[in-house]
């Protein structure tokens, strides 16, 4: 029924390529190479549909699902105007973003190739993601020779890891292939018709590296009927899951003053400073809780996390939350008073974006664009001094960035936080300002889609 619905659908029909981890209409925490990236791609593919078009996502497949263990093939419809299209390329096994090569490309594009003539299914708007997604993209436009604009958006640039992997050692970059990834990138530039950079730090990249101007911007943005201010209506509900998902203390939050962090559970996420930044501010602040997102996926982290935890005797302030669902994620802002992100490595900085939507105060490293680019408004900078030398905090209207791995730095903004009600409701309220309704899905593709000088429907 979907498929009949999709096929006879008159809607201008967009290609999504999202080539790379496991794609599917509900995102898993844990997968290899799956985040944010999908996140992006599932919000792109509702604001395409709801502008008026149908919508195809490419994803590779032929491959065994890592968790379920089923093959992941055939398509997927969520409606009759968006689907999940699997790609068989090659080898039956699952491929990291790092390994991924022209040759496994050429046998997806020739899969695509085979679905969408069988189905004698135009295309209007080819729309790729990471550097794989725009080469397999360009694959299937030139075999096919289809009339439709192509815009890529990287992501991530090969160039930026590694500005921003400078310390890793010699096995761990060469294990990224980084110089590979590069030259592919550059032969994708030559092959699109526009590159959408979704941050600031893209954009610079692009130009000084790679000698490209990009011509369109579109950043992760939020969906304003999922994330939006007191959006705890029903606080019983996110209280019954804090307890169900962790019985040592997840009973604790009600009435306390909450921390939230709800990344994935990644070494880049430096999850371990924001904790001893906490534990410093115990005891100023004894009551105060920290919610914690960690997925015991990723074994080794969630075993130092905890193991960090529990050294530092601070288990029955930390709730350990697992399990988080895009239901729920609004509700655990709703109840939360103040979201911290120590992160190393942010393409843009979407969960500080979704708490600035949900109007909470934030404080951010400063290798978060979002914050960096935009919350430091009328900024005033604090100097601190800490053991590792003198550090900077800065403090903006709408959001406050401290250096990354700072832990003086951490606690200092933090305790503030805590401490001053009147300026935590001033950044809260600016921080909203600035990302509604600027940074809403609808208000950013719109603007993409005219600068493509493309029709929308609707």
């Amino acid at each position: 029924m979907q498929k009949n619905i999709f096929l006879n659908s008159k809607r201008p029909h967009v290609l999504l390529i999202t080539n790379h981890g496991v794609h599917d209409w509900e995102i898993r925490g844990g997968l290899i190479d799956t985040g944010g990236q999908n996140h992006y791609v599932l919000s792109l593919s509702d604001t395409l549909v709801a502008l008026g078009f149908k919508v195809t996502t490419f994803n590779r497949g032929g491959f065994l699902d890592p968790l379920t263990k089923k093959m992941r093939s055939g398509i997927q419809y969520k409606d009759g105007h968006s689907r999940i299209a699997y790609l068989k390329g090659g080898l039956e096994e699952f491929i990291r973003k790092e390994d991924m090569d022209i040759e496994t490309l050429s046998h997806e594009a020739k899969h695509a190739e085979m679905i969408l003539s069988e189905e004698g299914t135009p295309i209007d708007l080819i729309i790729s993601h990471y550097w794989d997604g725009a080469l397999l993209g360009s694959i299937i436009k030139k075999r096919m020779n289809l009339d439709a604009k192509h815009a890529w958006v990287p992501h991530s640039l090969g160039a930026l890891k590694m500005e921003n992997s400078k310390d890793m050692l010699f096995e761990e970059m060469d294990n990224l292939h980084l110089d590979e990834r590069i030259a592919y990138e550059r032969d994708a530039l030559l092959r699109v018709d526009a590159v959408a950079s979704t941050s600031g730090d893209i954009s610079r990249v692009l130009e000084d590296f790679y000698d490209y101007i990009p011509q369109l911007f579109c950043p992760p943005c939020v969906g304003t009927d999922g994330i939006y201010p007191n959006c705890e209506n029903d606080p019983e509900e996110i209280y019954d899951f804090l307890m169900d998902t962790d019985f040592v203390s997840g009973k604790n939050a009600r009435g306390r003053f909450c921390i939230l962090e709800i990344s994935r559970t990644d070494s880049t996420k430096r999850k371990d400073i924001l904790i001893r930044a906490f534990g410093n501010c115990l005891a100023e602040h004894p009551d105060t809780m920290l919610l914690l997102r960690l997925d015991p996926t990723n074994k080794v982290v969630y075993n130092n996390i905890v193991d960090l935890i529990e050294d530092l005797d601070i288990r029955d302030n930390v709730i350990l939350v697992g399990g988080l669902t895009e239901k729920l994620k609004p509700k655990i802002f709703g109840i939360s008073d103040l979201y911290v992100c120590t992160s190393e490595m942010e393409g843009f900085g979407s969960s500080v974006q979704e708490a600035c939507a949900a109007r909470k105060a934030t404080i951010s490293s400063d290798l978060t664009p979002f914050a960096v680019q935009y919350l430091l408004q009328d900024e005033r900078m604090e100097s601190l001094e800490t053991e590792a030398g003198w550090c900077t905090i800065r403090w903006g209207s709408g959001g406050v960035v401290v250096p990354a791995g700072n832990v003086e730095g951490f606690s200092r903004a933090i305790n503030k936080m805590i401490s001053d009600h009147k300026l935590r409701e001033s950044i809260a309220k600016t921080g909203h300002e600035i990302t509604i309704p600027h940074f809403t899905w609808e208000n950013m593709v719109r603007s993409l889609l005219e600068q493509m000088k493309i029709t929308i429907p609707k």
